[in-house]
C-alpha cells in the first residue's frame, strides 16, 4: 500500500502531461500467431501519406527492464533512419514499476460501492473493480469521483456517455490493468499512468537512439501520451495507429516501428 501511495504521490506532484476504425486500405493479420522475435507488417494511409507499421512480438517485459535496450534487441536489424519507435504505455509503465499488485491495494468504503456502477464492455472492465476505483479516488480525490459519478448517471439518461472520465480526468482514464483474463500477468495488477510521459520517452530515446512515441491505443481508440522530440507532435500517430495494429495485451507486440513510405 505504501508503494501505491508513493507512486500516486509522484503522479499528483508532477502532474500529467497530455495533450478504432479498421484500416482503410487493407486488413491485418492477427499478431497473436507470431513467435517471439517475429514481426508483422501492415501499411496505412494517414492524411494523404502512406506509412508502414512493423510490430514485433517480444518476451513479456517486466519491471526493471530498459525498454530502449529491448527495442534494440528486437528492432536494430530492421531499423532505418527516418523510422519512429512506437511503445505501448502499459509496457513502459510496467518496466518502471507502475504495475501495482492488487494485494497491495486496500479498497475503502466508497471504492467498494462505486465500482459496481461501472459497466464492463466487450473491450474491458474500465475502472470497474474495487482496486481500480480506489486508485481513481486517490488520484483524483473522492469528491471529484463522486461528482463524475453523479454527472455520468444523469447524462446516461439522455444517451450521453463518457462523462465520468471527462469529469474524473485523464489520470483516471489512464488507469489500466486487471485485464487479459485469469493467469495473465496483468490480471492481478493495476497499472498507474505515467507521471511524465515525455520524459520517459526521452529516456527511452537516449537508451536506443531512436525517436520515440508512447501510445495508449486500444480497439475503441486511443491517444499519444509522450514524444521524445517536440517535432514528433506534427505527425498524427494516433491516426496512423487508429486500427490498433499493436493489438491487445495478449498479442504481446508492445513495440514497433512506424516508417514513412515514399512514392
Amino acid at each position: 500500500m505504501q508503494r501505491l501511495r508513493q507512486a500516486i504521490h509522484i503522479l499528483v506532484q508532477r502532474g500529467y502531461n497530455q495533450e478504432s476504425k479498421q484500416e482503410r486500405d487493407g486488413s491485418m493479420s492477427d499478431p497473436r500467431g507470431l513467435a517471439t522475435g517475429q514481426t508483422l507488417e501492415s501499411e496505412i494511409v494517414s492524411h494523404g501519406k502512406r506509412y508502414k507499421r512493423i510490430l514485433v512480438k517480444t518476451h513479456f517485459i517486466k519491471e526493471g527492464e530498459d525498454v530502449g535496450q529491448v527495442a534494440l534487441r528486437y528492432l536494430d536489424d530492421i531499423y532505418q533512419p527516418g523510422d519512429y519507435l512506437i511503445v505501448s504505455e502499459k509496457c513502459v509503465a510496467t518496466s518502471i514499476g507502475l504495475a501495482i499488485d492488487t494485494s497491495k491495494i486496500k479498497p475503502g468504503w466508497w471504492a467498494r460501492r462505486l465500482y459496481k456502477y461501472v459497466k464492463p464492455t466487450q473491450f474491458g472492465r474500465g475502472i470497474g473493480t474495487p482496486e481500480k476505483m480506489q486508485v481513481a479516488i486517490e488520484l483524483a480525490g473522492l469528491w471529484r469521483i463522486l461528482l463524475a459519478a453523479a454527472v455520468s448517471a444523469v447524462t446516461k439518461l439522455f444517451g450521453l456517455r463518457g462523462w465520468f472520465y471527462r469529469i474524473a480526468g485523464d489520470k483516471v482514464r489512464s488507469i489500466d490493468g486487471q485485464s487479459g483474463g485469469p493467469g495473465w500477468p496483468y490480471w492481478e495488477k493495476v497499472i498507474l499512468p505515467l507521471p511524465d510521459p515525455n520524459k520517459v520517452a526521452r529516456d527511452i530515446a537516449a537508451s536506443c537512439g531512436y525517436p520515440v512515441v508512447i501510445a495508449d491505443i486500444n480497439d475503441i481508440g486511443g491517444r499519444i501520451k509522450g514524444w521524445s522530440h517536440k517535432e514528433l507532435r506534427r505527425i498524427d500517430f494516433a491516426d496512423i495507429l487508429r486500427d490498433n495494429p499493436m493489438g491487445q495485451e495478449r498479442a504481446q507486440t508492445p513495440i514497433g516501428l512506424v516508417r514513412p513510405v515514399s512514392g
